[in-house]
């Protein structure tokens, strides 16, 4: 067993290489000197085994530290470790993070890319939503469990199988059989962008009329309101405080708002609609996935149409206007001048939030809003 320790302030990690046994148990003791610490990371990823011996070590560290009021991590647990930790109820008492697969997008089919990452065919059953370098591998674990949620609460979603790593990326897998990405058969078939607006009117309607679980999906407002708070970077406090007040004014709902609803993110099987990536799936009221499609569609001066979609910017605009009138057709005058007061400050929404996982593209997402989106923002407010 080989034992490297690390220390950073109250944070100590040690990385565990070979097996950790009755033998090698014993080397482990003197290097958890617990005094100070209050997150202890054991890192198992070349840890090939663990025995009843290791295990009472990791307990009694465990205990140890929560006395101290300190907290235990094991991370990179492979699966036979984990069945370990499983059987004998280690699980239930310590954190684990699973020891991710690793795979390679050499050579596979490039289906579409967004701000967070880009899709890719796995396989003929399978797809991966691959994150960007920098996004933390929670993330790609909260999407596994909020597309479980969905599909549970009966959207049209696909399965989750599984979270992967390619390097230093994380990415989830999806069950996808024989499907093909719905801008690819809207750009395939552009003559008929009316008919494929109204299709895509109706997937967003139908997942709005779903209600959301509280106890899963988190309110949709009060995270932004966090993430608004974030932005003091390039706003003044006027400009964030003015950016609350119009969150304020956006109703309350306790239905599900996928939170990145557009053409890339849904797969067409058999003719029937699946919606992928449901890593930010929230409650909330449908105006905060209106004003997604806006900012894919509706302000072509962002240039993300082409880039999430592969769909020419004018074309995405044509899309959006017939999207816009088939998915109010049913709504009242009042609801529809709404959004249409709001569009701008609801469209810089996911940039916003955007800002706050992906620290890459931070400048350019802020000089977006700052000069195509917030003069829009404010003119709409000062309009009678």
């Amino acid at each position: 067993m080989q034992i490297n320790a690390t220390r950073a302030g109250e944070l100590l990690t040690l990385r565990l290489a070979g097996r950790l046994d009755g033998t090698t148990a014993k080397a482990l003791e003197p290097e958890l000197q617990l005094e100070g610490v209050q997150q202890l990371v054991l890192d198992l990823d070349a840890c090939t085994f663990i025995s009843s011996a290791g295990l009472r070590e990791v307990l009694r560290s465990q205990k140890q530290l929560s006395t101290l009021g300190g907290t235990m991590v094991l991370t990179h647990v492979s699966r036979s470790i984990q069945e370990v930790l499983d059987v004998t109820g280690l699980s239930r008492l310590v954190q684990c993070k699973p020891k991710l697969r690793q795979i390679s997008i050499e050579g596979l089919e490039f289906l579409s890319e967004g701000v967070c990452g880009e899709c890719f065919r796995l396989g003929e059953e399978t797809i991966v939503k691959l994150y960007r370098e920098g996004i933390a591998p929670e993330i790609a674990e909260k999407e596994k469990e909020f597309a479980k949620a969905a599909f549970v609460s009966g959207i049209p979603t696909a399965i989750s199988y599984d979270v992967v790593a390619c390097g230093n990326r994380t990415g989830v897998v999806y069950e996808m059989l024989d499907a093909t990405l719905f801008s690819a058969v809207i750009k395939n078939d552009l003559a008929h962008i009316e008919q494929h607006a109204q299709t895509l009117a109706q997937i967003a309607m139908n997942f709005h009329a779903t209600v959301a679980d509280p106890k899963v999906f988190p309110d949709i407002k009060e995270s932004f309101r966090g993430y608004i708070d974030q932005m003091g970077f390039f706003m003044s406090a006027d400009e964030i405080a003015f950016l609350h007040r119009k969150l304020q004014s956006i109703p309350d709902a306790e239905t599900c708002i996928h939170c990145d609803l557009h053409t890339s993110n849904i797969m067409i099987r058999a003719g029937e609609p699946v919606v992928i990536d449901m890593g930010d799936v929230s409650r909330g009221h449908y105006l905060f996935d209106i004003g997604l499609m806006a900012t894919i569609y509706g302000v072509p001066e962002l240039g993300i149409c082409e880039m999430a979609t592969k769909l020419p910017s004018d074309e995405g605009v044509r899309l959006y206007d017939h999207f816009i009138r088939h998915y109010f057709a049913h709504k009242t005058a009042d609801e529809l001048e709404f959004f249409q007061r709001n569009v701008h400050f609801l469209a810089s929404l996911r940039l916003i939030y955007a800002i706050t996982f992906a620290p890459r593209l931070k400048q350019q997402l802020a000089a977006s809003i700052r000069k195509v989106l917030l003069p829009k923002i404010m003119a709409s407010d000062a309009a009678p």
